[in-house]
């Protein structure tokens, strides 16, 4: 499937959905790292989710639930390429140190999906 690889978020206060960027090269990493900063109150504190497009196909979505910070992939595939993928580093300090502090893993029984708990 081809199509490009774009970022977007959905507001809090209105539900609308809207486009935050594209993401030309290694965009699991930038979704990475625009996830880590979302879940630590770094970046797109205005937005109840994000998520990650190829095209028109959702491949995943970043999205925080009370102490929980749910990750839904497209399939296993993308869950596997977020688990072996650095944070890439952009305009905000390498942060996922600081999420791994933060957060902690929940097993899911879901291979497309990773959940994590903040401490």
């Amino acid at each position: 499937m081809g199509g490009k690889y774009s970022l977007y978020g959905r507001k809090k206060d209105t539900e609308k959905y809207i486009f935050l960027q594209d993401l030309e090269e290694k965009p699991m990493q930038l979704f990475k790292h625009n996830t880590v900063a979302y879940a630590l109150d770094k970046k797109h504190t205005d937005l109840k989710s994000l998520y990650l497009y190829k095209g028109y196909m959702r491949v995943g979505k970043a999205y925080i639930k009370g102490q929980y910070l749910e990750l839904t992939f497209q399939t296993s595939v993308f869950a596997e390429q977020w688990d072996t993928c650095e944070e890439r580093i952009g305009d905000v300090p390498w942060l996922f140190r600081t999420f791994t502090h933060s957060f902690k893993p929940v097993n899911t029984d879901y291979a497309y999906m990773r959940v994590y708990r903040k401490n």
